[in-house]
């Protein structure tokens, strides 16, 4: 992790404060690398931060790893804690819409940092109607100025995409509706690749086996085990909630950041977290 480290004392308390340079690390590689700098330092060692994301910071609390932010103090070997609000508190308490989420993917998509919502009922497959809702549903999340140009609504994130998505995450829906075990066959050979068979073309991640393909239709219901029988004859289908490849630039593969959504429960896996971490500093590093 490259840093800048500073000493400073704080009410007769001598601190190191540590300021990390790029992309800031995941929270398991800050534990270990401040219990190194704690040992030889033999003080407390404090995390300082420009912004931080209400799902970073949450984060950090639970693993009472000392910081300070622009809109946070967070001192518990002093028993310090301040904060000031630099978003409010959303008042969505509701998983986002399956339109809302897909809107806020495309957003952190692209590389501009506005986005016009017209063209997007076409892009995403859904009517104007859902997309005004679902503008209107990522609005309370506080992380979009929305704006008018002409008839045409505008959304502007404001923060970085790494930032909007971390302040997401914690109302974003897992796309998997249902995991079916199916014979392998041409038809489910053709179905993109999902879960960690996606994250291994991702990154330098081992391919599972089975492989895990993403399957969706509003019409055609897929049949199959809840249970794997046979290794070699059979593969894993994910049931998707929407088309998994609508934002994805593979099409044999579903788009990496409900990919990541499906893994939330995989990250305990230091593998999988690393993997996905690095996808996302690949991509917006």
């Amino acid at each position: 992790m490259e840093k800048r480290t500073r000493s400073f004392t704080l009410e007769d308390t001598q601190c190191l404060f540590v300021e990390p340079r790029g992309e800031t690390p995941t929270t398991q590689a800050i534990i270990k690398h401040f219990e190194r700098l704690r040992e030889a330092a033999g003080m407390p060692v404090v995390l300082k931060m420009n912004g931080l994301s209400g799902e970073r910071r949450k984060s950090l609390i639970e693993s009472r790893i000392p910081f300070v932010a622009t809109e946070q103090v967070y001192l518990p070997f002093m028993g310090v804690v301040l904060q000031e609000r630099l978003y409010s508190e959303p008042k969505l308490r509701e998983k986002l819409m399956p339109s809302a989420q897909l809107l806020l993917f495309a957003y952190l998509y692209q590389t501009k940092g506005k986005m016009y919502t017209s063209p997007m009922a076409g892009k995403l497959e859904v009517s104007s109607m859902q997309i005004t809702r679902a503008v209107r549903q990522l609005q309370k999340l506080n992380m979009f100025d929305v704006s008018k140009e002409g008839v045409q609504v505008v959304i502007s994130g404001k923060a970085n995409h790494r930032a909007l998505f971390e302040w997401a995450a914690p109302f974003l829906i897992d796309p998997v509706r249902e995991i079916l075990y199916v014979s392998r066959n041409e038809r489910v050979n053709a179905l993109p690749y999902s879960g960690l068979s996606a994250l291994s073309g991702m990154s330098m991640l081992s391919a599972p086996q089975p492989d895990t393909h993403a399957y969706y239709s509003k019409t055609d219901k897929l049949r199959g085990e809840n249970s794997l029988s046979d290794r070699e004859k059979q593969v894993r289908i994910e049931v998707w909630k929407y088309l998994p490849t609508l934002l994805s630039p593979q099409e044999n593969t579903a788009d990496p950041l409900s990919v990541i959504v499906s893994l939330q429960e995989e990250r305990n896996d230091e593998r999988v977290d690393q993997a996905i971490e690095e996808f996302l500093k690949k991509m917006w590093g």
